[in-house]
């Protein structure tokens, strides 16, 4: 799995050093795909590496989990890459009728994305309302996403259209908070507790690659947890670590998780 790991990071640098290239020999803007948080942090040190300074993070609003990386020439203005931003990421919303309003939760919508045929990277966050969601994706994606989703039976009476990314309707994140109680912040414990079950089937879920650390599979039984790491448990949901105490006289530690709603 190591050599895997490494192939996939080395194929990401390779992909970012064609951006580059691309960008100082045509002299143009140009942009990745949707990267998450565990692509952003190694694109970030192969940047430093690099001393690029010309370039954003950028998923149509502040904070979004999913980015692309726009890279631009450095004579160019803020003003041309903010302009130019319009151009790579829009935003597909999705208004549903009465009868199904409060019904549709994220995996609804990302489940009906992931069975148009593209791949998680042509596609960034999903803001869920309980009326209507919006989904980022890049541009040369929204129109066949936007008429593969209207074909399908639990849209057809939806109204869906491709609005700018600047139009959707941010909604504050909401969270569950609760406690638990582990001997070690390492994965198959924290896991173990966060879904109450053994050890032993909290082993079976990241055996089966249903548990990612900062959206990267995590295969390590002892990797180490720290706070604001991200947790998505498949089938369970989406946590993050918010705060890791110190070990009690009985050698717990209490840890406080947000659970994404």
């Amino acid at each position: 799995m190591k050599g895997e790991e490494n192939f996939e990071q080395k194929l990401l640098i390779a992909k970012l050093t064609d951006k580059i290239k691309e960008c100082k020999t045509k002299n143009k803007i140009v942009n990745t795909e949707f990267l998450n948080m565990n692509q952003k942090i190694i694109i970030k040190k192969e940047l430093s590496r690099l001393k690029e300074k010309n370039y954003l993070f950028f998923g149509g609003y502040e904070e979004a989990n999913f980015e692309v990386l726009v890279i631009y020439p450095q004579k160019f203005s803020e003003e041309i890459v903010q302009e130019n931003l319009k151009n790579m990421v829009k935003a597909i919303k999705i208004k549903l009728p009465k009868e199904l309003i409060g019904k549709y939760e994220h995996k609804n919508y990302l489940s009906a994305v992931m069975q148009q045929g593209l791949g998680r990277e042509r596609i960034g966050d999903i803001i869920v309302h309980s009326d209507e969601a919006y989904i980022f994706a890049l541009s040369e994606n929204v129109e066949y996403l936007k008429n593969s989703l209207q074909n399908m039976t639990r849209f057809r009476k939806s109204t869906i259209e491709i609005i700018d990314y600047e139009k959707v309707k941010i909604k504050p994140q909401e969270f569950f908070d609760f406690d638990i109680k582990v001997a070690s912040n390492r994965i198959d414990a924290i896991v173990a507790e966060i879904i109450k079950t053994s050890r032993n089937k909290a082993e079976e879920y990241i055996d089966n690659k249903k548990v990612l650390v900062n959206y990267k599979e995590e295969l390590k039984y002892t990797k180490t947890i720290r706070e604001n790491d991200i947790i998505v448990i498949r089938g369970k949901g989406k946590f993050i670590i918010d705060y890791i105490g110190d070990k009690n006289q009985k050698g717990r530690v209490t840890i406080k998780v947000k659970q994404y709603k």
